[in-house]
């Protein structure tokens, strides 16, 4: 049985940058490890970014029941 790996389609960016910043960026990640370095910055930020945002949904809702209750409406 033949297991299909699906590909998720990529898109290519760029970006500006001072040089002084992209000097410490190469230091940091290494030659020809920039684009990874930089995909796994962006994946930890987000999802730090939504695990903020869930926190902050229940917070809400802990301290004001009665939203819960309107929002199962």
């Amino acid at each position: 049985m033949k297991v299909e790996n699906k590909v998720e389609p990529r898109y290519t960016f760029s970006i500006n940058l001072p040089t002084s910043l992209y000097q410490k960026l190469l230091n940091e990640a290494g030659r020809g490890k920039v684009s990874t370095f930089i995909r796994e910055m962006l994946e930890e930020r987000l999802a730090e970014s939504e695990d903020k945002l869930v926190s902050e949904y229940r917070e809400c809702y802990t301290n004001n029941p009665h939203l819960l209750e309107e929002a199962k409406q």
